[in-house]
């Protein structure tokens, strides 16, 4: 499984949105885009890792639909 790179918080949630497993934020992430791209995500099944310089955030091979 191969890692994609964001350089933006649109750009994850884009990769996110279109299917990547693993998309590593690679930019500096404010703490408020952390924490909302973190809420909305985690909700649906991703776990976030820390990699030597960046946040990971992966996706099982499905998410889990809101509940709404």
């Amino acid at each position: 499984m191969a890692t994609v790179k964001a350089k933006s918080a649109g750009d994850a949630e884009m990769l996110l949105l279109s299917g990547a497993n693993k998309v590593e934020l690679a930019y500096d992430i404010g703490s408020d885009d952390f924490f909302r791209l973190a809420s909305h995500w985690c909700e649906r099944g991703a776990k976030i890792s820390r990699s030597s310089r960046y946040f990971v955030v992966s996706l099982k091979g499905f998410s889990v639909p809101p509940n709404e």
